[in-house]
């Protein structure tokens, strides 16, 4: 045990190592502006402080800018809808809260309104790259959009070379946005209590190995769902630590991290519905029981049948173990194409992980999971004894608030300030969906739990606890009936 914490020590001694040689600048790139598309949407950054926003531009070719009116601008987030509604580069200037010109060398100017339109009506040339630095206030904006943009292009045909863009936001003294306040140290109090939660969770499963033999499956879902868990904030704290000390992070930790959380979702959705359906409560074969046989033989999910000679596929398994089935394997492909297609950072209109059309459909199939999550409990709870089912009570309460809390805390942000909304919905449903999880591996892995009295975990002699030639069996009811 002292070695699993040592090798934790030494894992995010080295992620948050990345800070001290990650690049100190928060957005880079190249850019091309065309007449086609002459604006270029960089970022968005929060600030609740007055703050700096500072870098440079320059020609990838080395040769001189030739324009009318390049120009970074500023938007606040809550123009941006009619920013995205105009349709002319100038249209949407006006909007900006902020326009700083390019000028020769270092400096730059502060344009009004009027001098960006006549720019945009003759040309000049600039040196090849241009320094700037300018303070930014919440007067501004708590959000901000950064966009660089020559609207000249749609005046006057040249041709303006590739754009390499250095920016680095600061938000008072910090790298860190407004939004991600107060999360470092939600992260760091929840990498101490999942660290305290697993050395517990530890030896509670090398007891129940011992005195076993093996582990049943719930156990060991459980116990890689939890290290998932931590494994992710893990990653996450380490990710915030390299922003906070560089102003950026590597995007594949985060990217990592939402995978590993996805599918620690994924596998306790699962164990509950299975739960849910008598799985280790009855040995009923419209349950769980059958549920968990198909599991073990894939095969017993169809049977094949000749019709005029043609064999053709019959559905055999219960319609409840399809369609949980069908429901895991949409969760996982939806948070899979949500992490690899968008993220805050680069997603205009995303202000926490799941505002996005994929994230919507995720809130959605999560919600279903609860219906069919309860509808399982009443259905199972005619088949067990009473004991039993006071048992999935508790369950179907506990249940029912974990899938519920990610799509709750969403419809809650949608009334709240955008800077807020991913504090509450990330960090609200980090802190309680571990804290829900340490309190399940509390109940279904240690020996002295009610749920191990009345389940046949302790017949955990195959892999998914079903004796090969029956169904699970269920413990004598004549010892724990009232």
């Amino acid at each position: 045990m002292n070695i699993s914490i040592r090798r934790l020590a030494v894992l995010v001694g080295l992620l948050v190592g990345l800070a001290d040689v990650a690049d100190g600048k928060v957005l880079r790139g190249v850019i091309k502006l065309s007449g086609e598309l002459p604006e270029a949407y960089i970022s968005k950054f929060s600030i609740n402080e007055e703050g700096y926003i500072e870098g440079a531009l320059k020609t990838v070719n080395g040769h001189p800018f030739n324009t009318g009116s390049i120009a970074l601008f500023l938007y606040d987030a809550d123009d941006w809808s009619e920013y995205l509604a105009k349709s002319t580069c100038m249209e949407r200037a006006t909007l900006a809260k902020s326009r700083f010109a390019i000028g020769d060398g270092e400096g730059g100017h502060e344009a009004t309104t009027d001098e960006q339109l006549k720019a945009t009506y003759q040309l000049r040339q600039f040196r090849e790259s241009f320094n700037f630095k300018r303070k930014i206030t919440p007067e501004t904006g708590e959000v901000l959009y950064i966009v660089i943009a020559d609207c000249s292009l749609e005046q006057i045909y040249h041709d303006l070379p590739e754009i390499q863009y250095e920016v680095t936001l600061l938000n008072g003294e910090s790298h860190i946005p407004a939004e991600e306040y107060g999360m470092l140290t939600v992260h760091t109090i929840l990498l101490v209590f999942l660290a305290g939660g697993g050395v517990f969770g530890s030896m509670q499963l090398r007891e129940q190995q011992n005195a076993l033999g093996s582990l049943h499956l719930v156990s060991k879902l459980l116990a890689g769902a939890y290290a998932m868990n931590l494994l992710a904030t893990v990653l996450q704290t380490a990710y915030l630590y390299a922003y906070l000390g560089a102003g950026e992070g590597p995007e594949i930790v985060d990217a990592v991290a939402e995978l590993l959380q996805a599918t620690f979702t994924t596998i306790v959705n699962f164990v509950l519905l299975a739960l849910a359906c008598g799985w280790t409560l009855t040995e009923s074969s419209t349950g769980a029981a059958g549920f968990m046989v198909a599991l073990r033989d894939p095969g017993s999910l169809i049977s094949w049948v000749e019709v005029g000679g043609v064999p053709l596929p019959v559905v055999t398994a219960a319609p409840s173990a399809l369609l949980v089935l069908f429901l895991t394997s949409l969760f996982v492909v939806l948070e899979v194409f949500d992490v690899a297609t968008s993220s805050r950072e680069h997603s205009s209109g995303k202000f926490h992980d799941h505002e996005s059309t994929a994230g919507t459909v995720l809130m959605i199939v999560q919600v279903l999971f609860c219906a069919l999550f309860l509808y399982s409990v009443t259905s199972t709870m005619p088949l067990v004894n009473p004991r039993q089912r006071d048992f999935l009570v508790t369950l179907g309460v506990t249940g029912a608030l974990w899938f519920m809390v990610t799509p709750t805390l969403v419809v809650v942000s949608v009334v709240m300030p955008k800077v807020l909304r991913h504090r509450l919905v990330t960090g609200g449903a980090m802190a309680l969906q571990s804290t829900a999880l340490c309190l399940m591996c509390r109940l279904f892995l240690t020996r002295s739990s009610d749920y191990y009295k009345i389940s046949s975990i302790a017949n955990a002699g195959t892999l998914v606890g079903i004796n090969m030639n029956s169904p699970t069996k269920a413990p004598e009811k004549s010892k724990y009936t009232d």
